[in-house]
């Protein structure tokens, strides 16, 4: 990779940036990341690899594993970027999906049918070829991983990023479910640790998909990681109802279904208020499903769009001007059929709130 250029960083986060963290990730994302981004692009990584679609078989499943194209269709659309301004992963290779999950599960994941109709929950995929299953639903998690780890990285440079991606929080070290193969969260918080050297270490981790967050949450508790404190806000009458796995939050904020806009806002801005007595975080991953949305037919809450532009605001507006760390974004879960729009629709109001496109 060439030497790092200079960032058009917003006015608003620059004072966030880790450029000297950023200048030591150059040469450690290379498995990951294509090229370091030209001061004409943004901190805002996807890849077309990123969508699933095979023989119709990936609408059996409720989410919509092609919707990142058409978020990013949409985003262009309304003229806030050129695709060539995105940031495009790799694909990431074996090794690093080692760093994390264990090399029977990363072995079953890529040789075995079942193994990946069990974690997508597609019970047909389990009678198809397992290279196919290869090439059209794991490799395309893998660049999943890659994006999350990349936006990561990028944060550092620019004080925030966004993977129109990723967030795949049911997976951890032994095994994947809920269409979640891969942790890319703790994944890209170990790489960036490493990166560094001891610089970034305090990880803040919100999880704000309706589902808890049950994977990020074992493997925090597998290596007794207690520089990532972890808030959780979610359907706790829903799946996955991990109970061994609520040892690893930090604040749980235990909703019902049906919970309303009003009641979701004011425990999450709660939650972010207390954590501030108890945690400085050096950088803030933050998982923001859509499937809090009033007709998700899987997260059962009642959080209209407006209270979910709301609630992404809210959490960079606390990254901002409460924690002053930088952020990181992942889209996670979202099984209502507008979840692509909603998802466009936050995005743009943060790029503009923020004027994050001005270059």
């Amino acid at each position: 990779m060439a030497a790092l250029p200079s960032a058009p960083a917003s006015l608003s986060f620059a004072g966030l940036r880790r450029p000297a963290v950023a200048g030591r990730c150059l040469e450690r994302y290379r498995d990951v990341l294509k090229a370091w981004p030209t001061p004409k692009q943004l901190p805002i990584v996807y890849s077309p690899r990123y969508n699933i679609t095979f023989l119709g078989l990936e609408k059996l499943h409720p989410f919509d594993s092609a919707k990142y194209e058409k978020i990013v269709k949409t985003l262009q659309k309304r003229g806030l970027f050129a695709k060539q301004q995105l940031v495009e992963p790799l694909e990431a290779p074996l090794e690093v999906l080692r760093d994390v999950h264990t090399d029977q599960y990363v072995a079953n994941i890529h040789n075995s049918s079942l193994t990946v109709a069990q974690v997508t929950e597609l019970a047909p995929l389990a009678v198809l070829p397992v290279w196919l299953l290869r090439q059209r639903v794991v490799s395309p998690m893998r660049y999943h991983v890659s994006g999350t780890m990349a936006a990561a990285a990028l944060a550092m440079q620019y004080g925030w990023a966004i993977n129109l991606g990723g967030g795949m929080h049911h997976a951890f070290s032994a095994t994947g479910s809920g269409w979640c193969p891969f942790d890319d969260i703790y994944l890209a918080i170990r790489r960036l640790r490493d990166s560094s050297q001891g610089e970034i270490q305090k990880v803040l981790y919100i999880d704000l998909d309706a589902h808890q967050g049950n994977g990020v949450e074992r493997d925090k508790l597998l290596h007794q990681d207690e520089n990532l404190f972890i808030i959780d806000v979610y359907n706790a009458s829903v799946f996955p109802k991990d109970t061994e796995a609520k040892a690893g939050i930090d604040i749980s904020v235990e909703l019902r279904s049906g919970v309303d806009t009003a009641t979701y806002m004011q425990r999450l801005q709660q939650a972010l208020r207390d954590s501030l007595d108890r945690f400085k975080p050096h950088v803030i991953f933050y998982n923001a499903g859509t499937d809090v949305l009033v007709d998700d037919p899987l997260g059962l809450m009642m959080v209209d769009e407006a209270g979910v532009i709301a609630r992404d605001q809210a959490v960079w507006s606390f990254a901002l001007n409460d924690a002053q760390a930088p952020i990181v974004m992942t889209l996670s879960g979202g099984y209502a059929k507008r979840s692509a729009a909603v998802v466009a629709d936050s995005v743009t109001a943060l790029l503009k709130k923020y004027h994050l496109t001005d270059l």
